[in-house]
């Protein structure tokens, strides 16, 4: 994993703004975890529906979140089909390394904020060592 320092976090991934954005657009919305779950989704609605719309995508609450605009009545039952195995997928994926994961707190705290992760990644996250920017895993340097 690179380091870096926490002020070192590169540019921010753009809003998808025309109305031909799609995923590749904002992949790096998520982990690198995730990544390969959202490549596979695009696929499949591209095949589908080839100029589907991105709303937006992103992590909620541990959780994978894809919302998808404009679709016919014919297409809205597969589409939402294909993002609930995205979302479902990526709720069993750790964000971080795509190893199996699992939704949990930092630290397993009654409280806090929610992460899916496998075990090897919620040490160090809890730890505060690990932090996703901008679709990359950046560790912390040590002090």
């Amino acid at each position: 994993m690179p380091e870096h320092d926490e002020a070192d976090r590169g540019e921010q991934t753009p809003a998808p703004t025309s109305p031909s954005a799609q995923i590749p657009r904002r992949i790096r919305a998520v982990g690198p975890g995730w990544q390969p779950v959202l490549a596979r989704l695009h696929d499949q609605l591209t095949a589908l529906c080839p100029g589907y719309r991105l709303a937006d995508v992103k992590e909620k609450l541990g959780g994978l979140r894809v919302y998808v605009d404009a679709l016919g009545s014919g297409e809205r039952d597969a589409v939402r089909s294909l993002i609930k195995a995205a979302e479902a997928e990526a709720a069993v994926t750790c964000e971080f390394c795509g190893a199996p994961g699992r939704t949990r707190r930092r630290g397993d705290a009654p409280h806090g904020w929610l992460k899916t992760v496998c075990d090897s990644c919620h040490r160090a996250w809890s730890a505060h060592q690990i932090m996703l920017v901008n679709g990359s895993v950046w560790q912390r340097r040590s002090t």
